[in-house]
């Protein structure tokens, strides 16, 4: 955890929490859906079409919160072994979002040479949680 103070590391974990606690908020249990699904006695074709596609991106959402969660997860992991805030590839120091796991550098080599992998792994810049304010 070199180069960050013990004041830094608390921010980052209070960003951490409040993510966590805004995660668990909008997605419910990690066993639970994003969405219900509405009970109606019969559908017409567009309606069932529909119920999919709000079923679909209810999936998508709690898929990428779960994603959301583990990053936390992993990143409170590294903390607690001392590896917070290194490159996992390279072991350089970093400063990115509090769930990096890898510097600038390598993420876009990762990217580069693994397109497919990191097309389903990619973050939206509102999980970028890096203003340290």
């Amino acid at each position: 955890m070199e180069g960050q103070t013990k004041e830094e590391l608390a921010k980052l974990v209070a960003q951490m929490d409040a993510e966590e606690l805004r995660i668990r908020a909008v997605a419910g249990t990690a066993d639970s859906p994003v969405v219900a699904p509405t009970q109606r006695e019969q559908l017409d074709d567009g309606e069932m079409a529909d119920e999919k596609t709000v079923q679909r991106q209810g999936d998508a959402m709690l898929k990428h919160y779960r994603m959301q969660l583990a990053d936390i997860e992993a990143a409170r992991s590294r903390m607690r072994s001392g590896q917070y805030g290194v490159c996992i590839d390279c072991q350089q120091a970093m400063q990115a979002y509090p769930t990096a796991m890898r510097c600038t550098a390598c993420q876009n080599l990762r990217e580069h040479s693994h397109p497919r992998q990191a097309q389903e792994t990619r973050r939206p810049a509102s999980a970028d949680l890096s203003s340290l304010n």
